[in-house]
């Protein structure tokens, strides 16, 4: 005899019927209704960009470094460029007293009420009521960027009501980070916001006398939760002579810029452990610190699309023509030397620009 068929009221509700009913009933308690929300800002720099597959996109950047890094400068880099986009706004942390008027010039971040806002405050618990606010009522739907600078200074309020001997000095960094991320990190990357926390990096100390240890091997604070919960993971190395771009060879002559230093600790792009080199512009403004100038004159002999020879630099005929049919400007196609033609970048920006583009769309992809 045939098994006759039930019905699905005998049977119970399928699994799927099942899980859409407990999403429904508890809608706040997870993301499962929200799409996810993706872009992508340009650190301005055409080297980081390449190895960073274009920028950074809605997650947690950690950088980490010693003092003059250049980690709050590549955040106001990221700034200056996450507020091109429509309705995005960059909520500046300021929990020490780094952050001055001249270092927002330098960057070029919009001072706008609707684009940028300074909190000052070191309060742990201020901080992340104020994100999470930010967060969680968000009606126009808009994106933000926090950067935190930095997460060390951050103390819990009960702290700051005590004496100094019975504060938590004990792992309070990595006990406050570990709170901050469980907390925000899964709701701020699905809703399309970037956090930028900046911390302190410390020499590797053992305490075996008889280890030998690499004095370069460095700890970040803030704990392992900032190893497992960050996106990318930024190490800014120390600057030595060897850095430093003159006009005479060893810093000597005028002084014009140097090497920033960038060790990949944690990428989501199989790029960890890489180190990039990008070029900083001393005495400039409006977020043109970064020496693009430098890098599109490098990546054009290393692709041979200008040749170098003696004292010239020649562009190729199909370079010259593709950048004059799309920029409808003359290009010049021979140039004493490589700092004449980063000269002539910089006093022809829309051919700069262009080159710099067409670089960062090509080369992200490979």
């Amino acid at each position: 005899m045939p098994k006759r068929k039930t019905t699905k009221a005998e049977d119970g509700l399928s699994p799927v019927d099942q899980i859409s009913a407990y999403l429904e009933t508890n809608k706040a308690d997870h993301y499962n209704f929200e799409e996810e929300r993706s872009y992508v800002v340009s650190s301005g720099s055409l080297l980081l960009d390449i190895e960073m597959g274009g920028g950074i996109g809605p997650g947690v950047i950690r950088a980490s470094g010693i003092t003059e890094g250049g980690k709050t400068s590549c955040a106001l880099a990221f700034a200056k460029n996450f507020q091109k986009m429509d309705n995005a706004m960059v909520v500046y942390i300021k929990s020490e007293g780094r952050l001055s008027a001249e270092m927002i010039e330098r960057a070029g971040v919009s001072t706008d009420e609707n684009k940028w806002f300074i909190y000052k405050s070191n309060v742990y618990e201020s901080v992340i009521n104020l994100m999470r606010e930010l967060v969680a009522n968000n009606p126009s739907q808009r994106k933000y960027m926090f950067i935190i600078d930095s997460m060390d200074s951050l103390v819990p309020k009960n702290d700051l009501e005590k004496p100094p001997e019975e504060a938590n000095k004990v792992a309070g960094g990595a006990l406050l980070s570990s709170d901050f991320l469980r907390k925000m990190a899964l709701g701020m990357t699905t809703r399309g916001h970037i956090c930028y926390m900046v911390s302190q990096v410390r020499s590797k100390v053992s305490i075996n006398p008889y280890e030998k240890t690499d004095a370069r091997v460095t700890n970040a604070s803030g704990g392992n939760a900032l190893l497992h919960y960050s996106d990318w993971i930024l190490e800014f190395q120390e600057r030595h002579l060897k850095d430093i771009i003159s006009t005479q060879p060893n810093g000597k002559g005028d002084l014009l810029g140097h090497w920033c230093k960038v060790v990949f600790k944690k990428t989501p792009n199989e790029k960890t452990g890489s180190l990039v080199r990008y070029p900083i512009r001393y005495g400039r403004v409006g977020g043109k610190s970064i020496w693009v100038e430098y890098e599109v004159v490098d990546y054009l002999i290393a692709f041979d699309m200008a040749k170098k020879a003696g004292a010239w630099v020649t562009i190729s005929d199909d370079l010259m023509s593709e950048v004059e049919e799309k920029t409808g400007e003359e290009f010049k196609k021979q140039h004493q030397g490589t700092d004449n033609l980063r000269k002539y970048f910089e006093e022809n920006p829309k051919i700069g620009k262009y080159i710099f583009n067409k670089f960062r769309e090509t080369l992200k992809k490979s």
